[in-house]
C-alpha cells in the first residue's frame, strides 16, 4: 500500500462558536492536506460599543457603564476611568483616597493571580486547584 499523492485543498472554518474558543471569534485555516497553507481571523464577535454609549451620558454615569465592562476585574475599569477625568479636571486626590484605592487595586490583582492559577490549573486537569483559587 502506497500512500495516495493525490491531496486536496480545502478551508477549515472554526467558530465563531465553538466549544474549543473562550472568546466569539472565527478563523479559517486554507490547507493542503496537512500543512496549513494560510489562516485568517475575524475577532469582534464581542463588541459592545462601549466607547459609544460613553458619549451620551455624564461622567457619573460612565462610572456604572465602565464597571461593567468585565465582572471580574470591575474596580480597575473605573479606576483607570477616574485617573483621567480627575486629570482632565485638575482634581487633587486626598492621600487616604489614593491609599484606598491603592488597596483595592492590589486586592483585585491577587484576586486575578488566583484565577489564573485555578484556570491554568483547570487546563491542566487539576480542577480542585481551581476550585481552591475560586474559594480563597
Amino acid at each position: 500500500m502506497t500512500p495516495s499523492t493525490d491531496r486536496k485543498r480545502f478551508t477549515v472554518p472554526i467558530g465563531p462558536q465553538h466549544p474549543a474558543l473562550k472568546e466569539p471569534g472565527h478563523f479559517a485555516f486554507d490547507v493542503d492536506g496537512e500543512i496549513v497553507q494560510s489562516a485568517s481571523v475575524r475577532l469582534g464577535y464581542a463588541h459592545r460599543g462601549i466607547e459609544k454609549a460613553t458619549e451620551s451620558r455624564t461622567w457619573v454615569q460612565n462610572l456604572y457603564l465602565l464597571e461593567r465592562i468585565c465582572g471580574i476585574c470591575s474596580h480597575i475599569h473605573a479606576t483607570a476611568y477616574c485617573l483621567g477625568v480627575e486629570k482632565l479636571a485638575e482634581v487633587e486626590v486626598p492621600p487616604r483616597a489614593q491609599a484606598i484605592r491603592s488597596l483595592v487595586a492590589e486586592l483585585e490583582r491577587i484576586h486575578s493571580h488566583l484565577l489564573w492559577l485555578g484556570v491554568a490549573a483547570h487546563e491542566a486537569g487539576f480542577d480542585t486547584l481551581f476550585m481552591y483559587s475560586w474559594r480563597d
